[in-house]
């Protein structure tokens, strides 16, 4: 499937969790038209998001001061739980990636780290990336936050 697929799906799972579990499904009619497949995939993250709890019940960086996280000011060096910093790669209006090496693993992985507490759309994101499988799209491998409610993704490291 095409990148632009996957991103219409995206742009259609957003909307229709802003709308009553009830009003769901018209909306579906009317944006997904005749497209079948569009429509099952995004009913499939709604679904998977619905039926999900939090993902985040319970910090889990109880020792990460939500400063580091929130502040931007990881270091080559600094550990966030099993992930050692390595390097910046970008940021952006959400947050920060870093290059990091996972310890438990000895694997590199990207991890992007929210501005501002997690937030229900840094939430989503995760869960839409978690329930996508496609050779272009990155895997999510982990997900935390510190005890002040600001957090992270760890996903594949992709070279370039």
């Amino acid at each position: 499937m095409k990148q632009e697929f996957w991103r219409r799906a995206e742009e259609l799972f957003h909307a229709a969790l802003e709308r009553a579990p009830e009003a769901r499904r018209s909306f579906l009619d009317e944006a997904c038209g005749e497209d079948t497949e569009l429509r099952r995939q995004v009913e499939m993250l709604v679904s998977e998001d619905e039926h999900a709890g939090s993902l985040l019940e319970k910090p889990v960086l109880a020792d990460v001061p939500a400063t580091l996280i929130a502040g931007g000011s990881l270091s080559a060096g600094i550990r966030l739980g099993p992930y050692e910093i390595l390097a910046p790669l970008g940021a952006g209006g959400m947050g920060e990636v870093w290059k990091a090496r996972d310890t438990r693993l000895n694997r590199f992985v990207a991890i992007k780290t929210s501005h501002a507490r997690f937030s229900e759309r840094f939430e989503r994101e995760a869960r839409v990336i978690a329930a996508l499988n496609h050779p272009h799209i990155c895997s999510l491998y982990d997900v935390a936050t510190s005890p002040d409610g600001f957090g992270y993704l760890v996903m594949e490291y992709v070279e370039g």
